[in-house]
């Protein structure tokens, strides 16, 4: 696949503080490739670098095309509460010269705006006020797309319809790349995911192809629990408990198959109540990637 974006050994510091540490990506092109982690871990920062809104400390950035336009939605909108949604866009797409009042109102109705509404934009609500954000990052038809918590403010129909809009944009070779806290959001529409902590990429997660290394378990009590985390340590494995349950489940790595884990679990007489292979899902990778710090996960 062709590569539509490099970043190299990519650090960012403000001050004494360091953002991001020597950052290493690439993105294809047509691939939705999802950042997660909390807050001020370096999502946002990472988004503004490869926009060019923000220069990198060092490290260096590759496009392969240098002219290509890109399309962003900021965490934030841009916008002036004055004029209506056509006029906030004509205003914007001006700056660069490239289209006209076709291609915007074009974008609008593709993000369910009307283009005639004469309502000021500062009475939008703010899933209108994100639409009209998504319509000014698809109008100069980008190669690149970068969305920044681009859910705030959507209803499920709003969601629905960014899902399908980005499936589209990817299948016209538009590559993305979307910063969220919704895990479920990215799982759906992501083909790739990082996860983001403290400056670093510290886990990548493919959906496309799973990762059969997580086994889904669930004991009967917590004697059950504390034998198999002791096993699992023992052994080289990774577990972790599902938070927001009364009961022992939990996410285990393990190199191990089901068929050859039961025996272990059998012999050492922990009551196993359920166990499934865990697709590669989101929970699973961010558990094992998060840490445990005065009862919640950072």
């Amino acid at each position: 696949m062709e590569e539509v974006l490099k970043l190299k050994s990519i650090k960012k510091a403000i001050g004494r503080k360091t953002i991001l540490k020597k950052i290493d990506l690439t993105l294809e092109k047509g691939e939705i490739l999802g950042i997660i982690g909390p807050n001020g871990a370096g999502k946002s920062t990472l988004l503004k670098i490869i926009s060019g809104t923000m220069v990198p400390t060092a490290g260096s950035i590759e496009f392969s095309d240098r002219n290509g336009i890109i399309g962003i939605v900021p965490e934030t909108p841009a916008i002036l509460p004055s004029l209506d949604g056509f006029h906030n866009l004509q205003l914007l797409a001006s700056i660069r010269g490239k289209i006209g009042k076709r291609e915007i109102k074009e974008a609008m109705e593709t993000v369910g705006l009307d283009p005639s509404n004469p309502k000021p934009v500062g009475s939008y609500s703010l899933g209108m006020k994100q639409r009209l954000m998504l319509a000014q990052s698809i109008m100069e038809k980008p190669r690149l797309l970068l969305l920044d918590e681009p859910t705030n403010g959507l209803d499920p129909l709003g969601i629905i319809d960014l899902r399908s809009l980005l499936f589209d944009l990817s299948n016209q070779g538009v590559a993305v790349i979307i910063a969220s806290h919704l895990l479920r959001e990215i799982e759906v529409m992501c083909h790739r995911v990082i996860i983001f902590n403290d400056g670093h990429i510290i886990r990548e997660v493919n959906l496309r192809k799973g990762d059969q290394e997580f086994i889904e378990i669930g004991v009967s009590g917590p004697e059950d629990w504390d034998t198999l985390s002791r096993w699992v340590e023992a052994n080289d494995g990774q577990i972790q408990k599902l938070p927001s349950t009364d009961t022992y489940k939990g996410i285990l790595r393990t190199s191990l198959s089901i068929p050859q884990l039961l025996p272990h679990l059998t012999y050492l007489g922990v009551r196993v109540e359920s166990i499934q292979p865990a697709r590669a899902n989101l929970e699973a990778a961010f558990l094992e990637s998060a840490h445990l710090k005065e009862g919640a996960y950072r």
